[in-house]
């Protein structure tokens, strides 16, 4: 199976040969015996040339999660001769995963040790898919899940500042006056830029928009004095202390707040290890804000 998948990315047997350490005619033989196996021809083969037949491309995404599925197999018995008892997949947005994780993760590590932890990390907008799906047990995101079969709940809510570059002059300065002098670094959160956007166009404030997707970007581009930008406070309180960025007020603005959500399966009992995570992290936020 695994000689029909490296043949079938190569289409070649000799490259395939090469990248499985096997002599070329132990790769012919494999797939001679799979196709007897299967009871389909998997390869056209033209001198040289190697292509997929019609069942070998309709095969190949089978054999990838026949593969999948016993490597798991062996990974998961080779987890529990280690000692490991229980595993927590978690699936984060990169903010989440920069912010919220370290909040509890050494804690939850030395509290159960027999716990193998996986961390995965995409877009919010993609965390309630990935969590229906069953690709992890919990998801942790700056948007609510949109999915039918999670559930979202408000792990803490995140008041929205305008940030400027330590020397701005903070509490004394004029926000419109930052915005004529400094782009308005923009789109680097999913969830509360439209409504800051309408409110700021509304009241004829001058400005010249930039988009920077990763908020971690963001700030590093405010202390280079870049630009400025509305970001949750959470992302920003340990610069904010240190005199690197300054929070500049906003009194005729209506900031919104933004959020930390936990995403879980809606018809699907979490496993405990995954129970321990959720209880010890809503404990920490609490006592963290």
């Amino acid at each position: 199976m695994r000689t029909f998948v490296v043949v079938a990315k190569e289409l070649s047997f000799h490259r395939a040969a090469e990248r499985l350490f096997l002599a070329q005619p132990t790769v012919s033989l494999h797939i001679r015996q799979l196709e007897e196996l299967v009871g389909y021809p998997l390869f056209e083969r033209s001198g040289k040339k190697v292509k997929l037949t019609a069942a070998g491309e309709r095969f190949r995404i089978h054999a990838h999660r026949i593969l999948e599925a016993h490597d798991e197999a062996l990974s998961d018995l080779a987890r529990w001769k280690m000692g490991y008892d229980d595993r927590l997949d978690l699936l984060l947005s990169p903010l989440c995963a920069e912010l919220t994780l370290p909040i509890v993760w050494k804690e939850y590590t030395t509290r159960y040790p027999h716990v193998e932890m996986r961390i995965y990390t995409t877009l919010s907008p993609s965390v309630g898919g990935g969590i229906a799906a069953g690709r992890s047990h919990i998801g942790l995101s700056r948007l609510p899940s949109s999915h039918p079969h999670t559930v979202s709940e408000l792990l803490h809510p995140d008041p929205v500042v305008l940030i400027a570059p330590g020397g701005a002059g903070g509490a004394q300065a004029d926000y419109r006056e930052l915005l004529l002098h400094h782009p308005l670094l923009t789109k680097n959160h999913p969830e509360y830029w439209d409504d800051i956007l309408y409110q700021l166009h509304d009241l004829r404030v001058p400005m010249r928009p930039m988009p920077v997707s990763q908020v971690h970007v963001t700030k590093r581009l405010i202390e280079r004095g870049v630009g400025i930008s509305f970001l949750p406070m959470s992302a920003v309180q340990e610069e904010v202390a240190t005199g690197k960025l300054a929070i500049v007020p906003t009194p005729d603005l209506r900031l919104p707040s933004a959020g930390t959500y936990i995403i879980t399966p809606r018809e699907k009992n979490l496993p405990q290890a995954a129970q321990d995570f959720l209880a010890l992290l809503k404990g920490r936020i609490g006592c963290w804000h």
